[in-house]
């Protein structure tokens, strides 16, 4: 018999498995077959249920289970519990007996254990708000005159000078009717006509931008982009405000494409390490008027390193007045009076406080308005932010309040607002060394008790007046007028923004680069600092936000366009009839001021004309004719022709129903039309009559040396 041959190389398998693999898969499936076979039959022999499984069964051994509980009439006595009442014993566990806690409104596992850290993102830097705009006129000191810087010390010059008893009738005035005199009034001490004879100004037109700076909204984005970043700085990742750009555009005809042109910024303050403001290098320092808003309305030296908000100048017409702020600081500062009040303008009756007993316990005196009599000002005073620290003594040096311990315990420090102090500076600020009796508000910031200085009274000298200082706004530092900008009290970890409460900081920028008769439109756009720059970029989110040390916004809102006014005014009063037949006014003639710059000084002054409709506006003083004067004042061109008037010049003889008001319509050199009611032009009229007909010089007073000046058209 021969032996098979196996082999049992790669060959041989791979050949036996392509010869027999289909019979092993027929095997296969043959018993899946077989088992699926068995199973079926099994289901069909088995389909029938047990005996003990049928209805009747069950029914059966239902009853057999309520027979037995029908069958126990009473418990068993093992079950029952002996002694007491289960009742008294549940009842103190019961809903109404029990006093649940409630639930915690924040449960302890609705959240990740551990914090997930992010990367931080590129803030959006939010553009300034509800951009305005107003234009006017205002006359300033020329600063190339030292005369004009001069100002007479004491406290502002609308208070120094009490209210005259009588007011004299202006020339050409309205006479008061008998039981009807006005009630006097004093004209703003900041226009002397008599004072500002000899003085140079120069009348300036002006455009005033004011807008918001969201404040609390780039908060709120800095804590969007930064508040779960796995790298924090405390000093990066608040709003810092940088430079702005401010544009002008010529408003043209309708239709052209406004071009846009950046302007100079100037009276721009920097501040500076000691968070003092200063102007930038190359500015003449001008006399400033004092800012009515308190410290928590603007950015501070923490927010900022550049003033958002242009110091005003002094005005000698008239001092600025709310329409320095934006309408949205109005509110504001109303509520900030209301929820300061009593004693915010520092009018309430001040009571005596001793000087060391209030060292010894300072927080007795706490929301006190005080004098502190007998004190001196000693040493230089530190400046910080939005308030300035002085170094208080009293006269006989037993109690010192030092400015270094300034927020190291309970000793008090006397403040100022800083703005306060800055005006003071153009006097010298207060005197050194010199007794002195202190008007002070005591109130705190944060933890740290400070005198707020409200006034400085000095001794009368040679049995003269006593010389005090007000300060003009005394707005509580606690409600947003220095203290939330202070480094002494600890800054918060969300900045000033959230300290003082607010939403918004003004912007404002004036621009006296303006030409009278143009029509402007403004827009800003400001920068911040960003918070990104320098950081490594495994922090970053994008690490191209690490680029450029400034992040700008988009332009704010466009202003509406706003014309800016001639400094040369039409004015027109009502006249009696002892003053029109003095003037020789015929029917149909009617007289008009004319209130223009004088080449002299610079300074406003009236003149008048007689004119009738149709006629030119213009001061010519050749066409006087010899006893009938028909122009006063120095010449002045207007190009304005009377179109026409409505009303009548001369005053009603006797009470009744008030005549129709005297109204009259200009034209214009370019086109448009000039409106001028008596009513508007009565205020501005007054104040400046005495430059139309000055009072006459006593014959005493002039001097002997100096020749008489001829008049125009004498012959001697």
């Amino acid at each position: 018999m021969k032996r098979p041959s196996l082999k049992f190389d790669k060959d041989a398998i791979l050949g036996f498995l392509l010869n027999h693999c289909e019979k092993f898969v027929v095997g296969l499936i043959g018993l899946i077959g077989l088992g699926l076979a068995w199973n079926g039959v099994n289901a069909l022999r088995l389909k029938s249920v047990r005996s003990d499984q049928t209805p009747e069964a069950v029914s059966q051994l239902t009853a057999q289970t309520v027979q037995h509980i029908d069958a126990a009439a009473k418990p068993p006595a093992d079950t029952i519990r002996k002694g007491g009442d289960l009742a008294a014993t549940i009842d103190p566990w019961r809903p109404q007996q029990v006093k649940i806690a409630p639930a915690p409104d924040m449960s302890l596992f609705d959240r990740p254990l551990m914090q997930e850290l992010a990367k931080r993102a590129k803030p959006d830097v939010l553009p300034i708000e509800d951009l305005r705009a107003i234009a006017g006129v205002a006359v300033l000191p020329d600063t190339t005159d030292p005369a004009a810087m001069m100002q007479p010390p004491g406290r502002g010059p609308a208070i120094d000078a009490p209210a005259p008893e009588t007011q004299p009738r202006r020339p050409g005035g309205r006479r008061p009717k008998p039981g009807d005199e006005p009630v006097p009034e004093q004209p703003p001490a900041e226009f002397d006509p008599a004072m500002a004879a000899g003085q140079r100004v120069k009348v300036v037109p002006y455009v005033l931008v004011t807008g918001l700076v969201p404040a609390a909204k780039q908060q709120d984005e800095y804590l969007r982009a930064f508040g779960s970043a796995g790298f924090r700085d405390p000093q990066l990742d608040l709003p810092h405000w940088n430079q702005y750009r401010v544009e002008r555009a010529v408003v043209g005809p309708t239709g052209a494409p406004p071009e846009w042109k950046p302007l100079k910024l100037r009276n721009v303050e920097l501040f500076g390490q000691d968070g003092g403001m200063a102007p930038p290098p190359g500015q003449a320092t001008e006399a400033m008027q004092q800012d009515p808003l308190p410290a928590g309305f603007v950015l501070g030296s923490t927010e900022t390193d550049i003033g958002y908000v242009a110091p005003l100048p002094q005005r000698i017409d008239e001092p600025w007045g709310l329409e320095a702020v934006h309408p949205w600081f109005r509110s504001q500062l109303k509520k900030l009076l209301e929820e300061a009040a009593p004693g915010v303008l520092g009018d309430s009756p001040a009571v005596p406080i001793d000087a060391k007993r209030l060292k010894d316990s300072a927080a007795e005196f706490d929301g006190q308005i005080g004098v502190l009599a007998d004190m001196q000002l000693v040493d230089e005073p530190l400046r910080n932010g939005p308030i300035v620290a002085f170094k208080v003594t009293s006269a006989d040096g037993s109690v010192t309040f030092p400015t270094e311990a300034f927020g190291t315990g309970d000793q008090p420090v006397f403040v100022m607002s800083a703005a306060w102090a800055r005006s003071l500076e153009f006097d010298n600020g207060p005197k050194r060394d010199t007794n002195c009796s202190l008007r002070v508000r005591m109130e705190r910031i944060g933890k740290v008790p400070v005198a707020h200085i409200l006034g400085i009274t000095y001794p009368a000298a040679d049995g003269g007046a006593e010389e005090e200082l007000v300060d003009p706004s005394p707005f509580p530092f606690a409600a947003g007028g220095g203290g939330g900008d202070l480094a002494f009290g600890g800054a918060g970890e969300m900045g000033g923004a959230t300290r003082n409460g607010a939403e918004f900081r003004l912007f404002r920028f004036i621009d006296t680069t303006v030409k009278a008769g143009q029509r402007y439109r403004y827009r800003v756009r400001l920068s911040v600092r960003n918070p990104n720059f320098g950081i490594d970029r495994q922090h970053l989110a994008d690490p191209a936000s690490a680029k450029g040390e400034l992040l700008p916004s988009k332009e704010s809102n466009e202003t509406p366009p706003v014309s800016v006014p001639d400094a040369t005014t039409l004015l027109v009063q009502t006249l009696t009839k002892e003053e029109i037949k003095e003037k020789k006014l015929k029917s149909g003639s009617l007289q008009v001021l004319v209130l223009a710059p004088t080449s002299n000084t610079g300074n406003y002054t009236l003149r008048s004309l007689i004119t009738e409709t149709g006629g030119l506006a213009n001061v010519d003083s050749s066409l006087n004719k010899p006893g009938d004067i028909r122009m006063k004042g120095e010449e002045v061109t207007t190009g304005r022709v009377l179109v026409d008037f409505r009303g009548r010049q001369e005053e009603p003889g006797k009470p009744g129903t008030p005549p129709e008001t005297l109204e009259m319509l200009f034209l214009k050199d370019d086109g448009s039309f000039e409106f001028v009611s008596a009513a508007d032009s009565q205020r501005i009229a007054d104040r400046y009559m005495p430059t139309l007909e000055p009072p006459a010089v006593p014959v005493n007073d002039v001097p002997e040396l100096l020749p008489p000046v001829p008049r125009r058209g004498s012959n001697k």
